[in-house]
Parts: C-alpha cells; sequence; structure tokens
C-alpha cells in the first residue's frame, strides 16, 4: 500500500510525506515496515558537551554492541536496559549510533526525554491515560548503543535499518518480551525517497522496535529529515506526532477491521492522527485522536484492535490487551540485513 501526502510550512518549504508497507519473510515469519517519508530545509545539529566519560552497563553486554564506551561527557549513561521503576509492559528508548557517527548526546541531553513527555501529554490530554514508559527513578531509562557498522554501510541498506536495529537489540539481550522501542538513529542516511521513520504495519508486520532516522537525507531535493525537538512538555510538534503514529502502528492501529480502514491508516478525517496525509494547515496540537472513535480507539468492538484497550497504558484499562501476534513479535529475531557479525 503506498500513500502520498504534501505538507508546506508557513515559511513556503515543502515536506512531503508518504506510508509504505514493506513485506519481508525472515524466518518464514512476515514483516513490515511503516516508512514517513519527510524533505525539509536542513536543520542545525545540536552541538554536545564535553569531558570524560561515564557508563552503566549492569547487564554485561559491553558498550554498543563491544564498541568503545568513550564519549565526550561526563554526565552518566547507560549502555543497557536499567532495572525498572514498575512491572507491566513498557515502552523503552533508545539513541543509537553507527560506529562513525557524530554524538549530540540526545540520550543525557534532555531532548529524547521532552519529546518523549511532551507526546504523553497530548496522549493524556485526549485519553486521560498515557503510554508507560521504562523509567529508572522517574526519569526516562535511554539506552545508548553504538552500531559496529559505518553510517555509509548502514545506508546502503536504509530500507532494512529497522530490522537491523532489532537484531542487535535482541542478539546482545537488550530487547525485553515485555517492551516496545523507540530508537532514535544519529546516522547519517542516504534515501532516495527521504524516509525518516519506520514500524511494523499492523496485520502482517510484526516487531518490538519503531527508528527514527534523525540524520536522514534526500539528494534529489537536497533536504533532509525535520530534527527539531520541542522545547516544552505542552508543545507537541511534528516530531512528537510522528512518533506517536509509529508507536500506535506498533500497536496493531490501524486494523482492518475498521470502518475507514485505508492501508492501516484511516480515511475518514484528515486532522486524524492515523491519517494518511498531513496537509501542514493546522498545528499538530490539533490533531485527533481517532475521528468519531469508530476505528481504532475506544470504539467498544472486541474483535477490532482498540488502543483503549492497550496494556501498555497506565492507568492499565480493564481486559488489557496485547498488540496482535505478540508472540510471534518477541521470539522472531530478524536477520541481520548486513551480515557477517552474528
Amino acid at each position: 500500500m503506498r500513500g502520498r501526502i504534501a505538507l508546506l510550512t508557513a515559511l513556503g518549504a515543502g515536506l512531503l510525506l508518504a506510508c509504505r508497507s514493506v513485506t519481508l519473510a525472515p524466518d518464514g515469519l512476515p514483516t513490515g515496515t511503516v516508512v514517513l517519508e519527510a524533505y525539509i530545509p536542513p536543520a542545525q545539529a545540536t552541538e554536545a558537551p564535553g569531558a570524560a566519560a561515564t557508563a552503566t552497563d549492569p547487564g554485561g553486554m559491553g558498550p554498543g554492541v563491544g564498541l568503545p564506551a568513550e564519549r565526550d561527557t561526563d554526565q552518566p549513561y547507560s549502555t543497557s536496559d536499567q532495572p525498572d521503576d514498575v512491572d507491566g509492559y513498557q515502552v523503552h528508548f533508545v539513541y543509537a549510533l553507527p560506529s562513525d557517527g557524530a554524538d549530540a548526546f540526545l540520550d543525557i541531553g534532555g531532548e529524547i526525554e521532552l519529546s518523549a513527555t511532551a507526546m504523553n501529554t497530548w496522549l493524556h490530554s485526549k485519553t486521560g491515560q498515557r503510554l508507560r514508559y521504562d523509567t529508572l527513578d522517574g526519569r526516562l531509562d535511554i539506552t545508548f548503543l553504538r552500531l559496529p557498522y559505518t553510517a555509509e554501510d548502514i545506508s546502503q541498506e536504509y530500507r532494512s535499518i529497522n530490522s537491523l536495529l532489532e537484531h542487535w537489540l535482541k542478539i546482545t539481550s537488550r530487547a525485553k518480551e515485555n517492551k516496545l522501542y523507540i530508537v532514535y538513529y544519529d546516522g547519517f542516511v542516504v534515501t532516495n525517497e527521504g524516509y525518516c521513520g519506520l514500524a511494523p504495519v499492523p496485520p502482517a508486520g510484526i516487531g518490538q522496535t519503531a527508528v527514527l532516522l534523525l540524520r536522514g537525507y534526500n539528494p534529489t531535493r537536497d533536504l533532509t529529515c525535520p530534527r527539531s525537538f520541542t522545547r516544552s512538555a505542552d508543545y507537541t510538534g511534528f516530531f512528537e506526532v510522528t512518533i506517536l503514529h509509529e508507536l500506535l502502528h506498533m500497536l496493531g492501529v490501524v486494523g482492518e477491521c475498521a470502518p475507514n480502514y485505508n492501508g492501516s491508516h484511516v480515511s475518514d478525517h484528515p486532522q486524524d492522527l492515523m491519517y494518511h496525509q498531513y496537509d501542514g494547515t493546522y498545528s499538530p496540537l490539533f490533531m485527533y485522536l481517532d475521528y468519531g472513535n469508530d476505528d481504532y480507539y475506544n470504539h467498544g468492538r472486541p474483535d477490532c484492535p482498540d488502543l483503549a484497550r492497550s496494556i501498555f497504558l497506565e492507568p492499565l484499562p480493564e481486559g488489557a490487551e496485547l498488540p496482535p501476534r505478540w508472540n510471534d513479535t518477541i521470539r522472531n529475531i530478524p536477520p541481520d540485513p548486513i551480515g557477517g557479525m552474528q
């Protein structure tokens, strides 16, 4: 399925979005990805602080898949999942770099945490509930991961980056059976289509990992993916909407049983979070969460995926449900699309 979207910013800069499903079959288990493409003017990269590195790795897996943990910072950071504040199903955040990637310290600088908070603030305003995030002592637990491949290596397999990242999370025992993973990949990626995000597409797609390409680049239009984080927990921008859109796909939204189903999206209102396009004429703050409540949130039909019943929400809803095909998801290890380092 393919959907294309055009958005014009207030300055007249073009933003073109598209969602596309890609079906693979590793180990006999079909998987899919939804791709969010974005073309906008390049944004200035975040400047990083300097000093000596301090890393925590209680899992004993070693820093960044066996690569040196040296980072030019004196702030503590983690290379593995830390002890959880609470039990239950949770969303875990990852900051990943290629072996030669420039470190913007988004895991310790507050950008990822504030963006995640703003996303949950928006969701709470619509539902009275939040996604249950993985936290340590009340702060977002973010794993730092340095991959054993260069940005060029990964860029050559950019259509499979979702599988690559889930592969490494699983073979290094970083992936847990009760968690979904949002990976902020901060390596330069050349995508002819301008891809900026990937996530499993229901119903065929399985996977625990959604990926944002923070340095995605489209050579055709000489434009990059948006690299702007919110500066307020009360403001949900395009970046936060993108993350939430991808997360909902991992939760099984939108199901084929939805009356306004349109290729894992909805077609009944252009300001719906899961609509197949965003035209840029309104702020993401004014998006609907399931316009009419008949497709994917609080629709009340037991035979169709409903975000209101997700086991990843808090407070935990009555009759909480796992995402579709969760058992297949947690036991599937996608193959390494680059290969040679198992």
